[in-house]
């Protein structure tokens, strides 16, 4: 029964007990009581309403901001810590991981620390198949992007692959810089192409030192969407996902986001190409 039908019910019981209340017309709908001024309506105390979670769900740790450790040993004890944990074994936790992983999700993002998928998304161990890299790049030729790629894509069979980016990235705010070494280049070397295409992108060093910081922010900005975009537009063009979409009953899509830093924000860009 729901609360309101408690209350009506509860109301009805309490009016027919009353003495001052003889007429029994008194209870039609369509006559209005009227009741002492000194009277007092009774409490009725609802059920509190308590969240009822997916115990086949694992949730996501949430670390603290900062946690300091003086050495690798306090690294290994934070571990022990964690794993012993009773709230953890009351639910089997790692009879579960033990069992495979199922993701639907397949991430390529960059590999800043601020940026940690399963914690921002808030999904759990084995929900989300992760590949990083410095400003999340795509290169058909890395033996590594490629593999992660084949796996998640014919192996797990995900259903969406994730290409996210992120404001302050210092890999897409240096790619253009002469300082970097010859790997850094070669690895940036696409949002580096990207400067003949968009050149206001990448004013003039005495300019842009004269730029108020949001103008800044918002070349920055752009420049994040557009790498994420190029990346997307590669993996949609790679032989793996060319021929996974062979297969008209295979549901498999690849977006484009971008994790806002200052608002803790994942942002759809409204890059997405493939079956959803």
């Amino acid at each position: 029964m729901s609360p309101r039908g408690n209350v009506k019910a509860h109301i009805t019981d309490w009016l027919k007990g009353l003495p001052a209340l003889k007429n029994p017309g008194i209870l039609n709908s369509n006559v209005k009581p009227t009741l002492p001024r000194s009277m007092i309506l009774p409490q009725i105390h609802y059920p509190k309403y308590e969240e009822i979670e997916d115990p086949n769900m694992i949730k996501a740790h949430v670390p603290d901001l900062i946690r300091p450790y003086k050495g690798l040993k306090d690294v290994l004890e934070n571990n022990r810590k964690w794993a012993n944990a009773d709230s953890l074994r009351e639910i089997k936790f790692f009879e579960t991981l033990n069992k495979g992983q199922e993701p639907k999700l397949f991430w390529i993002g960059c590999s800043d620390s601020r940026v940690v998928p399963e914690t921002i998304t808030q999904l759990g161990f084995g929900q989300i198949f992760v590949h990083r890299n410095i400003a999340n790049q795509f290169d058909a030729n890395d033996f590594n992007c490629m593999s992660e790629l084949e796996f998640a894509v014919h192996y797990i069979k995900v259903e969406h692959i994730i290409v996210c980016g992120h404001t302050q990235c210092a890999g897409v705010m240096n790619a253009c810089k002469d300082h970097l070494s010859p790997n850094l280049k070669a690895w940036l070397s696409d949002i580096r192409r990207v400067k003949d295409k968009y050149p206001e992108l990448f004013p003039d060093p005495m300019i842009e030192s004269s730029m108020p910081q949001s103008e800044k922010d918002k070349l920055h900005r752009r420049l994040v969407e557009i790498n994420v975009s190029n990346q997307v537009s590669k993996i949609a063009s790679n032989e793996v996902v060319q021929e996974a979409w062979k297969d008209k009953k295979r549901k498999l899509a690849i977006h484009g986001w971008v994790f806002n830093i200052k608002k803790g924000h994942l942002e759809d860009i409204g890059v997405t190409i493939g079956k959803q």
